[in-house]
């Protein structure tokens, strides 16, 4: 229950507060890059300029999504069509609430990190499970998360498939 309070919250902030948010989680994923880095070497036995060309790929999901949210989902005037010329129309998304994300081991940051980063865009809380052979990737995500943002509106679900 406390997931839907956590995930009200975040769609009632609109897209200047959520940006402001994801912006301050990517300066965190960015201040500790190198503790990331080395959770997914650890993890997948990846070397380490791989992990670090992933890892620095997937924080730009973070910015893209912060800084496009508005423009790509915002209310926008549509034309009525012909019928009802003498009418307005327009069309603006709503967040759906919660979304679950399901990660792979043999990329778990960037693959997942782009659709965890549109979802929290949108105004969506995000649950997320990592494989199983990469739990701690997923762990660091969502405590970067909450460190920069204060709330556990990002959260992880570890174990087996």
């Amino acid at each position: 229950m406390w997931m839907l309070s956590e995930a009200a919250w975040w769609a009632g902030l609109g897209f200047t507060v959520r940006k402001r948010h994801l912006t301050a989680w990517k300066a965190a994923m960015v201040q500790r890059l190198p503790e990331l880095i080395e959770t997914v070497h650890r993890e997948t036995g990846k070397p380490v300029g791989d992990a670090t060309l992933k890892a620095g790929l997937a924080i730009e999901h973070i910015g893209w999504a912060a800084g496009h949210a508005r423009r790509v989902l915002g209310r926008r005037k549509v034309s009525p069509g012909l019928l009802m010329a003498h009418q307005s129309a327009s069309v603006a998304y709503k967040p759906l609430g919660v979304i679950g994300v399901i990660g792979p081991w043999n990329y778990p940051v960037f693959t997942p990190l782009g659709s965890i980063a549109y979802a929290l865009a949108a105004g969506n809380a995000v649950v997320f499970k990592p494989s199983e052979y990469t739990p701690g990737v997923g762990v660091w995500l969502a405590e970067r998360f909450e460190e920069a943002v204060g709330r556990p509106v990002l959260q992880v679900v570890t174990g087996l498939g």
